[in-house]
């Protein structure tokens, strides 16, 4: 998963009144690897994605880019 707007983010986090530390203790994921993600230096696991996504109130599908994946069968 990748951030749609890396910058995006990064705005609405500081329009929830907190710091970038203060909103990694928040949704508990550790401030430099909130940071990676928000440099896009660092894809985040599918947990830490709900965990910022939740933090800023929003849905995964809002923020990030969700890959689908066709588990259809033919038989």
């Amino acid at each position: 998963m990748e951030l749609k707007n890396r910058r995006e983010v990064r705005i609405l986090i500081a329009k929830t009144g907190k710091s970038l530390r203060g909103f990694s203790l928040m949704i508990g994921v550790s401030q430099p690897y909130l940071s990676q993600i928000l440099s896009g230096k660092q894809k985040p696991s599918a947990t830490v994605a709900y965990k910022i996504a939740k933090g800023l109130n929003l849905d995964i599908e809002d923020i990030f880019l969700t890959r689908m994946i066709d588990i259809t069968v033919n038989v």
